[in-house]
């Protein structure tokens, strides 16, 4: 095989003219794909019909009618193969590669129309490099990022200018080219066909940031994709690289100063507040309960990862736009489909398996994507041990189409749909069959009307649906039956607009309207413990019934004004009005956020403001009997952060913060260890009255990650957050002290693999301590009863050991004749540290009548192995 490959390069030297030292990359032969775009004998149209031929005879025969100049090996491995195709006036092209569809032969071409038939092994790789150098100056441009689009390969400036993308398969690929303070470079035609391409050498001219793209938030996090005025907090290959659980975005993010989560649940919080608190969106859309597995804490969003092109996370002081929450914005982007004809993804790993495809259409002015997942999460726990009784099964399938236009702007298309079904039987505690599903359908336009007013549009509409019911035996006998059933119907338009007043000055206003009716119907039937006989089947019973149909408007409008009073410093001032029908609430929230950049790389940004949420249609807790809606809930913001570039690549941010929590709702909690699937029923659901509260903390990130064999970060925050209850400040179940998060990723110059470690420390959060009391009914020479009850002490008294956990990841990549493919094995909870996550007190009675109250422990995730492989194929991407 490797003489073959030898003799076949040699053939296309042969042709070119040229030595192995002097071919120059414009004269190389390329690989002949179905996208790509030939003058010549290539495109000449032929007729032609085989039955049983051999590979040569087919290919030959259908270069002589379209004259092609054809050049091969005649000891080549597979011109032996028999095929039998047809074609009737097909471009000679598409022709010879239907009939090497499948084998291991590849066609070079080169500019000229030269065609040479070589073994795919001869598919090698080149090291990419260059350097990039101010236009005005001539002088070395450090810290621009360079990357393939679509691909893994992404590289940052040195001091000197110069950069290395390491070795890149052959092919065709898309650069760009950024850097804070110059304008955008893209190169559409980058080819890799040489062992050493040629440098990439690129002239930058300055060019201010727009006003309308300075970012004037603090807490801000923008992933993925790199903004002008904003370092990248996360790439995409770091995010789909870093151990996490089932290669989930919200989970890939939750290690992100200021956001806590737990090992159960993608669900985070930021700062301390509610994940009901949180603004997620998806492509100007906003989801509700966007989790899979939600009867055990929302174990996955019903997102995958790979279709999401962008992320941005704003941890506080958001600006006007965003309405209707209290602490914090994610918003999503789906990915931009690839122009370059189409290209699929297929993954299986321990969790689910997955499908994504895109392509284009219209000449590259439409595209469409696809993505689908179906999950088997039993099989995971079953390797942890944990579980064996639950069988979660859950699906989503996320799909687009968008087209460009011109004028009128870019319009698109969009739908989100999962459900959930899960089955838990383990007596005595409570069994479970639940179903969820949630269906959304929206389209979003992008334009402009002239050359300073821009505009976005949301129109969507979307149906949610809630179901479980379930009993528990113990003993032998009934003791509770539940049955909840909720849907939600919800309709929304939302319109934002920027104003180029001056080149110093505009303005942003909009609209956000959703009409939505819900329904509850809930049922409870639970034995009462507190006065149960010996035959529990006929003691008293608690019964909880709500029956109720909301509906309502709720309105948001927004105005603010931004102004760059100086060079350095940009202002922005905005007026909020929310106004809900159905809670009677409305309500103004003026907001000040000021961004300062003394000097390049420094960047300060302070943000005021005040803030409300609304309580949502499908929010009531029902299985509590909570049948009315409560008034919005209010907060103040306070926070203020410094971000600084640093020599060699390094970025540090340090941020404080101060939320007042000036109204809050009464609400039902569980404030035991257990993970229960009907909390409404347990013996530590309780109802507290904050009247206000407070979180405050000072966060701390370094990162460096220039595209080189490592990259890594290291965050700390010191936070608190209570709640003012009974004239006393309670801390919240998710008051987490110290928090020391760590993630370190090393790779190859060849590209080849990736392992990475993630580590995570934070102190002890508070947990209730139980009270048990003990009554003896019965106490006899032949006959001994009492009577348990457990209730909630103290809350929030104690708080458990600190939590540590580390994490790694090896990823492998193979490269293929049509793609690439990507094996990956993760451990979770490498050193299998036992975390608690709270006290269970057993109570034990011996032969002679003594009790004995014993503390059992409550645990985390143990050590859980997984793994995975992908297969891309088709078009761009590796």
């Amino acid at each position: 095989m490797y003489r073959a490959a030898m003799r076949s390069m040699l053939l296309v030297l042969l042709v070119t003219g040229t030595s192995l030292a002097q071919a120059p990359a414009s004269t190389a032969f390329v690989p002949l794909t179905a996208d790509s775009t030939r003058a010549g004998a290539l495109r000449t149209p032929v007729t032609v019909s085989f039955t049983d031929a051999t590979i040569a005879d087919a290919v030959s025969t259908i270069a002589r009618q379209a004259g092609l100049s054809l050049t091969f090996d005649a000891t080549l491995a597979g011109l032996d193969r028999r095929v039998s195709v047809s074609f009737t006036h097909a471009a000679a092209s598409e022709a010879i590669l239907r009939v090497l569809e499948g084998t291991t032969i590849q066609v070079m071409v080169s500019p000229s129309g030269q065609v040479v038939l070589v073994s795919r092994a001869t598919r090698r790789a080149g090291v990419v490099r260059g350097s990039l150098r101010d236009a005005a100056t001539d002088t070395p441009v450090a810290g621009g990022r360079v990357e393939l689009v679509g691909t893994r390969f992404a590289a940052v400036s040195r001091e000197n200018g110069a950069f290395s993308l390491g070795v890149v398969p052959f092919g065709a690929y898309t650069a760009r080219i950024t850097r804070m303070g110059f304008r955008p470079v893209t190169i559409d035609a980058l080819r890799v066909a040489t062992d050493i391409p040629s440098p990439i050498d690129v002239m930058m001219e300055h060019a201010p940031i727009p006003l309308a793209a300075v970012v004037v938030t603090p807490g801000y996090f923008g992933m993925m994709q790199p903004t002008l005025d904003a370092p990248q907090t996360m790439t995409r290959e770091r995010i789909e690289t870093v151990p996490q659980i089932a290669e989930d975005i919200y989970r890939a993010v939750n290690r992100l100063p200021g956001v806590t989560s737990n090992d159960f649940s993608a669900d985070f919080v930021v700062r301390g507040g509610l994940g009901t608190e949180l603004y997620a969106t998806l492509d100007g859309l906003e989801l509700i309960e966007p989790f899979h597995i939600k009867d055990i804490g929302g174990g996955l969003s019903i997102i995958d990862s790979r279709a999401i092109g962008g992320v941005e996370l704003i941890t506080g002081g958001f600006s006007t736009e965003y309405g209707d929450r209290l602490t914090g914005v994610f918003t999503m982007r789906s990915l931009d489909p690839t122009i370059a004809g189409s290209r699929t993804s297929v993954g299986l790993s321990v969790m689910n398996a997955r499908l994504m495809s895109q392509g284009s259409f219209g000449g590259g002015r439409g595209g469409w994507l696809f993505s689908a997942r179906r999950g088997y999460l039993d099989l995971a726990l079953k390797l942890a041990s944990t579980g064996d009784s639950i069988k979660p099964r859950y699906y989503d399938v996320f799909a687009k189409t968008q087209y460009d236009f011109g004028r009128v702007g870019r319009i698109a298309l969009h739908a989100l749909d999962a459900g959930d079904a899960m089955t838990y039987l383990d007596t005595p505690d409570p069994s479970i069959r639940s179903h969820y599903h949630s269906s959304y359908v929206w389209a979003t336009w992008e334009g402009s009307v002239g050359s300073r007013l821009l505009q976005q549009t949301v129109a969507s509409v979307g149906r949610l649906s809630w179901h479980r019911d379930g009993d528990r035996v113990e003993r032998g006998n009934l003791t509770a039956l539940i049955d909840d059933r909720r849907w939600l119907n919800i309709a929304g338009f939302r319109q934002d607009w920027s104003l180029a007043l001056t080149r110093r000055s505009l303005v942003k206003f909009g609209v956000d309207a959703r009409q939505g009716s819900a329904g509850y119907d809930y049922m409870s039937r639970v034995l009462d413990d507190s006065v149960r006989p010996e035959n529990a089947a006929t003691g008293p019973w608690d019964t909880t019934a709500v029956n109720s149909l909301p509906a309502g408007t709720r309105v948001g409008l927004y105005v603010a004004p931004r102004v760059r009073l100086f060079n350095s410093l940009t202002t922005e001032l905005g007026l909020r009005y929310d106004r809900t029908n159905y809670s009677g609430d409305a309500l103004f929230s003026p907001r000040l956020n000021i961004a300062w950049q003394p000097r390049v790389g420094t960047s300060i940004r302070g943000a005021w403001g005040r803030y409300s949420q609304s309580q949502g249609l499908s929010s009531l807790q029902a299985q509590d009997g909570i049948d009315q809606f409560t008034p919005a809930e209010r907060a103040e913001h306070r926070v203020l952060g410094v971000e600084q570039a640093l020599p060699n690549g390094f970025v540090a941010r340090v941020e404080g913060y101060e939320r007042r929590i000036l109204e809050e709702r009464p609400r039902y909690i569980s404030v035991g260890p257990g993970i229960d699937v009907f909390p409404e029923i347990t013996w530590d659901r309780v109802r507290i009255d904050p009247t206000s509260g407070r979180a405050r903390g000072v966060e701390f990130l370094v990162s460096r990650d220039v595209g080189a064999h490592t990259d890594w970060s290291l965050g700390y925050a010191l936070a608190s957050v209570t709640d003012r209850i009974d004239g006393r400040d309670v801390p919240r179940g998710t008051d987490q002290r110290h928090t020391v998060t760590a993630d370190w990723a090393f790779r190859p110059t060849s590209n080849r693999w990736r392992f990475s470690v993630a580590t995570l420390w934070h102190s002890g959060w508070p947990y209730t301590p139980g009270v048990l009391t003990v009554d003896t009914l019965e106490n006899t020479p032949t006959r001994f009863r009492l009577s348990t009850r457990w209730t909630p002490g103290e809350l929030y008294t104690e708080r458990l050991t600190p939590y540590r956990r580390v994490d790694v990841r090896f990823t492998r990549y193979f490269e293929t004749s049509t793609g690439r493919i990507s094996l990956f094995a993760e451990v979770y909870n490498l050193f299998n540290t036992s975390n608690r996550r709270g006290y269970n007190p057993n109570l034990s009675v011996d032969r002679q009548r003594n009790l004995t109250v014993s503390q059992g422990n409550e645990y985390w995730i143990a050590r859980l192995p997984t793994f995975g492989i992908t297969y891309e194929f088709g078009g761009p991407g590796r």
